[in-house]
């Protein structure tokens, strides 16, 4: 059977059969609208962006992060009357990005979700009546608002965020977050503590900020247990084995979790009963310890 070429129909003619809702037609009208989209004149694209705030829930969602890129005033009403009607995350993103400062900061309570008060920060953080509350962010994320803003860190308070990264990385382990170097073509080579892409991020900016002796110490502190890394048994057994990339990347990031747990300047555990301190009485009757070869354990 022959392929036969589909040509384009005028893009007017998309647009009208997806704004008027016309039977049989709106699901293959926004396909096309949407599969066409990034090479129409901005014109069309504002129509289609406007078509789309005014359509569901999905087909907002759909136009959301592209308003990032496209924004322009004339989509303020609509995005403001969906924002204050709806509530959704991701229509809170523009809100954050593009409207006045007051509105903002009035609705702060309502914009409420993960990582939008970062944003707001790296908005507003330099003006003068704005004061970050760093509370309100996790410790990567108050390193690089203050990376990118140009803000002063205590040494003692950058030193407190990159534990609370490592930490917040062994916690967290079944979430992969391991830094694989183009170079490596697909499997780890060697191990570092800086194979915690959030860790290595939150090092590269205090080396950039300058902050020392907090740059220093841990530049150290990770030569020295990278040397224990590479020269544990975990790591020996890990190369002998024949496994899939992924299978083989997983254990190795495993691995040096394990011993950034066990190497790490402060316990895990009394860094634990500091946040919840109801923990102490469980942890002291029961003398409670982290199985750090528990996180290896689960993938045999």
């Amino acid at each position: 059977m022959k392929n036969i070429t589909k040509h384009n129909r005028p893009i007017n003619t998309v647009l009208k059969e997806y704004i008027e809702r016309q039977k049989g037609k709106v699901v293959e009208a926004r396909k096309e609208l949407q599969r066409r989209f990034n090479g129409l004149d901005w014109n069309i694209q504002k129509k289609i962006l406007v078509a789309h705030l005014k359509s569901s829930k999905s087909d907002r969602e759909w136009a959301y992060p592209l308003l990032l890129n496209y924004w322009d005033e004339n989509f303020k009403p609509y995005v403001q009357e969906i924002w204050e009607t709806y509530h959704e995350e991701r229509c809170s993103w523009i809100v954050v990005r593009y409207f006045p400062k007051d509105y903002v900061l009035n609705n702060l309570h309502l914009l409420n979700y993960e990582r939008n008060y970062m944003f707001v920060c790296l908005r507003f953080g330099l003006d003068e009546d704005f004061h970050i509350e760093k509370e309100k962010l996790k410790p990567k994320d108050a390193l690089y608002v203050h990376y990118r803003l140009g803000l002063e860190i205590h040494p003692d308070e950058a030193k407190s965020w990159l534990y609370e990264i490592a930490i917040d990385a062994i916690l967290n382990y079944y979430r992969n977050d391991i830094d694989l170097r183009p170079s490596e073509h697909g499997r780890v080579t060697e191990l570092y503590p800086e194979r915690i892409r959030q860790f290595g991020l939150a090092l590269y900016y205090i080396k950039e900020m300058g902050i020392e002796p907090t740059m220093s110490e841990f530049s150290e502190w990770c030569k020295s247990v990278k040397k224990i890394m590479n020269n544990s048994e975990e790591w020996k057994e890990l190369k002998q084995r024949n496994l899939l990339d992924w299978e083989f990347n997983l254990r190795a990031y495993r691995i040096v979790l394990k011993y950034i747990g066990i190497h790490l300047p402060i316990s895990l555990i009394d860094n634990l009963i500091n946040k919840y301190p109801q923990l102490k009485i469980l942890v002291d009757k029961l003398k409670l310890e982290i199985d750090f070869d528990y996180m290896l354990k689960e993938l045999e």
